[in-house]
This record gives structure tokens, C-alpha cells and sequence, in this order.
């Protein structure tokens, strides 16, 4: 699955929210109806109409590595998506994060190391204008200095808040030690202020025009909006158009990053405790296998059902345990993160006594009921427009469009259906056995440990 958001560096910029309201089911025969293509002059698009909603969503996903594309600068991507948004293209013009505060939408921003993007749910009725500001503000990506200051102050906030959320470092420290290099290897937000306030205006002015092309983006759109809203794409003009070098039409190739040969266990003092593990998985074409750890995580990890979540609330009440697999082009990452003041040793212990039992295969009576729940928490996490426009630009950026949870070729829920006992204990065996370990220990506790 793609990441929980918790770990993607998202942002708000402060944008108002809308009490969004349905409309009547009966506005609306063709709900659900999805349709995908080639955007005129480069780039991809996926639309998901559903007349019952009130609001539109409107996202735009980019290939672009977190750390620059040189990889010296940890947090750039998020800096220039910030930047851009706050940016006003022309003069009397308005930004795009002001022109979705003026319809009253929320405008949200995530990095990931290998992706970045932005999104708008606003009411229906402003989905076309907010296409064309957002595309806009994107493929001709102008950052003014006032943007740009506003962006870093927006990053050093992140920074701030991450150094007190044990989920976010221990997921970063953790990639950080499986990953050799590449874009995983860096966190999208840096651990320090400092490394922000290395960032230049115009490094992140080169890195915005090369990474937010039109060729690089995929615009995804659901909820209340009309198919024909691609429509309103930005365009240049024909004279600025002759007048500049034609953009690259085609997309970058996914930023994969290289495993490390023999990864180390890590501790890093921290404002808060924690642990985490982290195995190596199957690349998206694998998505049979990608399903199956999927299903793992949910077995074990959902926040209701989860057998690990269940006893973690009977070891720590307090303790916080997120368990997922994350679905990347090249490779994926099973990981578990533990957030607990004195128990995290002893949770992660249940961790690896869950997996090495999953080794053998369930019982077919207990493995029925619980594919049947996950399919049911699968179908039930795609019902909203975000969540929708979410899994298409994420799968789409990875490589494998049409295997977004909630996509109308029902890829993903094929999968699902396919898994058996017998192959889950297989691809728990063949990826699972040996985790890369990561503590975070509290500064002072970390100091009584050394006297």
C-alpha cells in the first residue's frame, strides 16, 4: 500500500476547511465512472466521477527525488512543492494556496523520497478554476523570494514536529540504514534546520522547473468533477510557446534506490522512544506477492483487528504500533514502527514471534475470515475522493496504475481474492526473515545508559 500520511511530510499552509456536503444519489447516473489518458502536451491523467459528493479533489503526483536530484539536499522537493504553491505566477495574479482558500477548499502538500505532490478538495462548482490554477502554478513553476521564505519557514515548522513524532524518525532512520543510496536513503524532511537553511533559492527554482514539467505529471481527480475538466489544464500561449524550448513530453523513470548489502541495526538518541524493523520486499510487478504482505500487515497491524495491535494494548495502553507495506516501484518495504516509553523491546519481540508464525500457513477457516476483512478494510479505505485520487497517483508514479486499490479493473481486489495460506507463508518465508532493528532512545535516558 502507499505510505501513511504520517509519514510523508505532509502539509496543510494553513488553508480553511470546508464543511463539504453530499448531494442526492439520484444527480448522478454515471457515479463512479473512470476514465484515463495522455494529457495534451504530456503527462497522464485518471478522472473518477461520482455525482453524490459535493466536493471535487484535484491532485498532481510528480517523480522527483526528496533529496534533490543530486541527493546533497534532504528536503528540496518538499521546499519547492511548498514554494510554488505560495509562488503568484503573474503580477495581481493570486497564489495557488490563495485561490483554494478563496473557494473555501483545503490545499495539502506530501513528499516522499522518490515523489512529491499536491492536492485540493474544494466544492465542486471551483474544481475546473482550481485545475487551471494548480496546473498553472506547476508547469511554469515561478518561485518569488517571498514564497520561497515562506516555504522554509513552513520547513523548519516540519522539522520541529518530526523531531517529536518517534513514528517519522524511526520510518526515516529506518530507510535510512536499509537503503545503501538512492532517494529512500535521504528523509524527505531533514532532521535539522539547519540543512534547510543550505537550500538556495535558485537550486530550488532549477530543481522546480525540471521536476514539476508538464511531461512529469500525472493528474489524478475525483469526487464531484467532470471528466471533461482536463480541459482546463494550463496551456501556454502560442507565442510562449515558440518562443521556449518544447518541455520533455515523457515522464521520468522511477527514482529507485539500491538495498544495502549487509544493512546495520541503528540507535539514535531522540526527544521520544521507539523501535522499528524493516525487510526488503517484492518490486510492483510482483503484485501478487505485494498483496499477500499487504495482508500480512493488515492481519497483524490493522488498528482495530490487528493480533500485534491487540496485544500491544494489553502490554502498553499507551504504546503506538503502525505496521505496513510499503509499495514502491523497485523495491518495496515491509516496516513496523513502535512508539512506547518502556515496553518497545518487548513489542518487537511480539512482532517477530507474529512473523516467524505466519511462516506456516493458517488454518484455512482462520485465513478465510481474515482475507474477508481485509478485502473489507481494502474497499472500505477507497470510498472517499482523497483516498481515490490518493492510490491513483501513487500507483501510477510507482509504475503500476491500473493496481491502485479502488481502480475500476479491480486489479487489486483480484489479488486479493487469489491469496491462499500456502503462498502467504511462501512470500512471509522468502521476505521476512531477517529485519533491520532501529532504536530511538531519549536523550537523558540515553546519557544515564553511558555513566
Amino acid at each position: 500500500m502507499k505510505p501513511l500520511q504520517n509519514a510523508a511530510a505532509a502539509i496543510c499552509l494553513g488553508i480553511s476547511l470546508f464543511a463539504f456536503q453530499p448531494v442526492r444519489a439520484s444527480a448522478a447516473a454515471d457515479v463512479n465512472a473512470q476514465q484515463s489518458g495522455a494529457l495534451s502536451g504530456g503527462g497522464l491523467y485518471v478522472v473518477r466521477h461520482d455525482g453524490t459528493v459535493g466536493n471535487a479533489v484535484i491532485e498532481l503526483w510528480f517523480r522527483a527525488p526528496g533529496a534533490g536530484y543530486d541527493g546533497a539536499h534532504p528536503g528540496l522537493s518538499r521546499l519547492a512543492v511548498t514554494a510554488v504553491a505560495a509562488s503568484r505566477p503573474a503580477a495581481h495574479d493570486t497564489s495557488l494556496a490563495e485561490a483554494v482558500q478563496l473557494v473555501g477548499g483545503r490545499l495539502s502538500i506530501a513528499a516522499y523520497p522518490d515523489i512529491v505532490t499536491v492536492g485540493a478538495s474544494v466544492p465542486a462548482p471551483a474544481a475546473a478554476k482550481i485545475v487551471r490554477a494548480m496546473t498553472r502554478a506547476y508547469f511554469t513553476a515561478q518561485i518569488s523570494p517571498e514564497a520561497f521564505k515562506s516555504a522554509r519557514r513552513d520547513a523548519a515548522l516540519a522539522v520541529a514536529e518530526k523531531h517529536y513524532s518517534a513514528d517519522r524518525t524511526i520510518h526515516d532512520l529506518l530507510f535510512a540504514q536499509l537503503f545503501a543510496s538512492g532517494p529512500a536513503h535521504y528523509p524527505p524532511t531533514p532532521d535539522t534546520v539547519q540543512a534547510v537553511d543550505t537550500i538556495a533559492l535558485d537550486q530550488t527554482q532549477t530543481f522546480a522547473r525540471r521536476a514539476f514539467r508538464r511531461g512529469n505529471a500525472v493528474l489524478t481527480l475525483a469526487g464531484n468533477v467532470d471528466p471533461h475538466v482536463t480541459g482546463n489544464v494550463w496551456q501556454p500561449s502560442a507565442s510562449a510557446a515558440s518562443a521556449s524550448s518544447p518541455p520533455s513530453a515523457s515522464m521520468d523513470r522511477p527514482f529507485d534506490s539500491m538495498p544495502g548489502s549487509a544493512p546495520k541495526d541503528a540507535s539514535q538518541a531522540g526527544a521520544v522512544a521507539g523501535a522499528g524493523l524493516a525487510w526488503i520486499g517484492p518490486a510492483i510487478t510482483n503484485a501478487r506477492a505485494d498483496t499477500a504482505l499487504d495482508f500480512v500487515a493488515d492481519y497483524l497491524f490493522n488498528a482495530d483487528s490487528g493480533l500485534v495491535t491487540k496485544t500491544a494494548d494489553a502490554i502498553d495502553p499507551d504504546a503506538f504500533i503502525n505496521g505496513q507495506f510499503v509499495t514502491l516501484h523497485d523495491p518495496g518495504v515491509m516496516l513496523v514502527t513502535i512508539s512506547s516509553a518502556k515496553s518497545s523491546v518487548a513489542l518487537r519481540q511480539k512482532v517477530l514471534d507474529a512473523l516467524a508464525s505466519l511462516q506456516r500457513p493458517l488454518d484455512a477457516s482462520a485465513f478465510a475470515a481474515a482475507r474477508n476483512a481485509f478485502e473489507y478494510h481494502i474497499l472500505s479505505n477507497v470510498q472517499t475522493p482523497v483516498n481515490q485520487a490518493d492510490n491513483f497517483g501513487w500507483y501510477a508514479v510507482e509504475g503500476n496504475p491500473q493496481y491502485a486499490p479502488g481502480d475500476a479493473s479491480r486489479t487489486y481486489v483480484t489479488n486479493v481474492e487469489s491469496l491462499d495460506p500456502q503462498f502467504v507463508a511462501q512470500v512471509v518465508r522468502q521476505y521476512l526473515q531477517h529485519p533491520v532493528a532501529v532504536e530511538l532512545t531519549p536523550a537523558a535516558h540515553s546519557q544515564e545508559g553511558a555513566q
